[in-house]
């Protein structure tokens, strides 16, 4: 999913929000008074409704008819969206980082062993030119 990030005035209340509830000072469960948002930030209800439709498609919020929007469990959150990893990383991220770290220890010599079950011979040769190259373009430096 792409950055929202310095898009003018809807990436600008893109960021304000997804800042605020990754960072926890709007909590999961709040319910946003969308008016009063809107109002704070100086944007229309226009752009509220569009930046709270972003914020959804990135798992931080929802809306519900009689409930209105409201912020989402963190489980819900979509923790490798670009946007959502800047803003914990603004908010310290060392948890996140040390969440994706584990991650890539169980996933990167799973995804390394069946890469080398499903090897092909072309597969070996492009590698084996690969490294060939690399030495050879560090040792003519």
């Amino acid at each position: 999913m792409a950055s929202c990030t310095g898009r003018g005035v809807h990436g600008q209340v893109v960021h304000a929000l997804g800042a605020r509830i990754v960072g926890g000072r709007l909590p999961e469960g709040a319910t946003l008074d969308v008016r009063a948002v809107g109002d704070e930030l100086g944007v229309s209800l226009t752009a509220m409704r569009e930046s709270l439709k972003v914020l959804a498609g990135k798992g931080l919020v929802d809306a519900r008819q009689k409930r209105g929007a409201f912020v989402r469990p963190r489980g819900h959150r979509n923790l490798l969206d670009p946007d959502v990893i800047h803003w914990h990383m603004e908010g310290g991220g060392e948890k996140l980082m040390r969440n994706l770290a584990d991650l890539r220890s169980i996933v990167e010599p799973a995804a390394a062993y069946r890469a080398a079950l499903h090897r092909t011979d072309s597969a070996l040769d492009a590698i084996a030119r690969d490294l060939l190259f690399r030495d050879l373009s560090c040792h003519s430096e």
